[in-house]
């Protein structure tokens, strides 16, 4: 006979279990926001310590940003790139940022700017979320790891003062991630695979880069067990040529041609004058930066820093190899395919490196991270890892930040620009930036040139080539500066000029005749001449 009271007991161990894993399963969600919304405040610490740095707000900080932000003040015009002017990135970044380009006329495009680069903030610790919500399921180890990654990554970091794309791109990339996985396999549902390929898809709007992680995740999709992707190639590719073409196919349309060479082909050809060294792009992309600041060595720092990222590396291929999960191996082929990618052009800049930190993150991630079968081992030992990943987060933390109060003030041109330009005047210069941080982008003469983008047009005109790298030499492009320059009342140069002008015999000899200093700033944004004949 079974007696009541082990009756009792059985019903009672049935009833409470599940609500013990329940009430733990809350806890441990609540534990893991936690520790996300920690690194998000402690990433927007650092990138807004960076952002108040005399001038970084108001001032100089970039070339790319007045090319992107000005080609959404263009489109306010009605001024559309590709057809109206160059344009070597795809339009997704112009059209993104356009309401805030009307609203920019009406506060100004310097309180504009600045606008724009709380936003890239915004969107930059937006990243750092997530990957702590991609992670979620693998361990709080894991989550405190990745999030860590993403919130002291010094390029990261770097890249968010101001209107770069790799924020942007990578922000579409990781909510495309969230669409498609979760518990790091694909969802079961086709229409948030769906609208996770359209993500995709946006991501390749604004930078073709993009099309790395798309492959990886759609190839992935079709050679994971069916079990685990039951019909996700189709809608994920479908979603993805859905939102690229959304953004790109009206530009498409107007002016094909210039679209795909500007975009694509251009950018498969691009020569520089000289090839970026290996030693200056694993500096960036291993994070390096702050630590060669500190204690010098690069080579040596650059070496450690390296084979810690490998041991990472072959930690996460191991266990991802002991417990398959498409996430796993979506974002360690990522990890390896961006590297390479970050390898290949001649040409090299510290915001690239962002790219490459997502799939850092979720790399390490998978390489700390708990099997769904042995949590309760690894989260005991997990204590003392996250104990350790703290520790080193509070000293990275801090030097970081003696890291960025380094960085010199950033040039503020507007006020000696109030005295020396007009508004409404035409000026020609070679880094629009300095016109939108001065309010004086837009021109009252509609014959006024339209190039944003000096170093661009030298590659689109010339076939791929920089004026380092001979497009000083080419026709088109000494025409397109000579029309300019006939056309301007005042031009604006900065120290890198010759980088950028095809300062040929001719265009010096009419420069020379027809133009005359007007301002010369001190600080480093250059000088601006006005016409003085005919």
């Amino acid at each position: 006979m079974i007696r009541f009271s082990q009756v009792e007991k059985k019903c009672t161990f049935d009833v409470a279990l599940p609500l013990a894993r329940t009430t733990y399963q809350r806890d441990r969600v609540e534990d893991h926001r936690r520790v996300i919304l920690f690194f998000v405040a402690l990433g927007l610490l650092l990138r807004l310590f960076l952002l108040f740095r005399p001038g970084h707000l108001f001032g100089i900080t970039e070339y790319d940003d007045g090319v992107y932000f000005g080609a959404a003040l263009r489109l306010t015009q009605g001024i559309v790139p590709y057809k109206d002017y160059v344009l070597v990135q795809p339009p997704g970044i112009a059209v993104l940022f356009s309401p805030l380009a009307f609203l920019a006329r009406l506060i100004g495009t310097s309180n504009g700017m600045a606008v724009v680069r709380f936003i890239t903030v915004a969107v930059d610790c937006a990243n750092i979320a997530l990957v702590g919500r991609l992670v979620r399921s693998r361990g709080r180890t894991a989550v405190a790891a990745g999030c860590a990654v993403m919130a002291l990554y010094p390029e990261a970091i770097a890249s968010s003062q101001t209107l770069l794309l790799e924020p942007y791109l990578v922000f579409f990339i990781l909510v495309g991630l969230v669409l498609c996985f979760e518990s790091f396999h694909f969802r079961d549902s086709r229409a948030l695979v769906f609208f996770g390929g359209i993500s995709f898809g946006l991501a390749g709007s604004i930078k073709a880069w993009a099309i790395i992680p798309a492959l990886a995740v759609f190839v992935i999709s079709i050679f994971a067990p069916r079990s685990s992707h039951p019909g996700k190639p189709l809608p994920f590719l479908t979603g993805t040529v859905v939102g690229f073409c959304a953004v790109a196919l009206p530009f498409f349309v107007l002016a094909p041609k210039a679209f795909v060479s500007q975009t694509i082909t251009d950018q498969l050809t691009r020569e520089s004058g000289a090839r970026v060294a290996m030693q200056a792009r694993l500096m960036d992309i291993t994070g390096s930066n702050p630590f060669t600041w500190l204690v010098g060595h690069s080579k040596t720092v650059v070496l450690v820093l390296s084979l810690i990222w490998l041991a990472v590396l072959a930690l996460a291929v191991l266990r991802t190899v002991m417990d398959f999960t498409s996430l796993s191996v979506s974002v360690i082929a990522c990890a390896i395919l961006v590297f390479i990618a970050l390898l290949w052009p001649s040409d090299f800049y510290y915001h690239y490196a962002e790219f490459e930190a997502p799939f850092l993150a979720l790399t390490l991630a998978a390489a700390v991270s708990s099997s769904q079968h042995e949590w309760w081992d690894f989260e005991r030992g997990g204590r003392r890892v996250v104990a350790f990943i703290a520790m080193l987060t509070v000293a990275i933390t801090a030097l970081q930040l003696f890291y960025e109060s380094s960085i010199s003030p950033a040039a503020q041109p507007s006020k000696l620009a109030d005295a020396a330009i007009p508004a409404g005047s035409c000026v020609v210069t070679d880094q629009v930036s300095l016109l939108i941080v001065s309010n004086r982008f837009f021109a009252s003469s509609p014959t006024c040139p339209k190039m944003l983008d000096p170093y661009g047009t030298a590659l689109a005109l010339s076939g791929g080539k920089t004026i380092d790298g001979g497009a000083q030499f080419n026709g088109k492009v000494t025409a397109n500066w000579l029309s300019a320059l006939e056309s301007a009342q005042f031009v604006w140069l900065t120290p890198q000029n010759t980088r950028r002008v095809p300062w040929t015999a001719e265009t010096k000899s009419y420069f020379d005749g027809h133009f005359g200093l007007a301002a010369s700033f001190a600080s480093g944004a250059g000088e601006i001449y006005q016409r003085v004949g005919g």
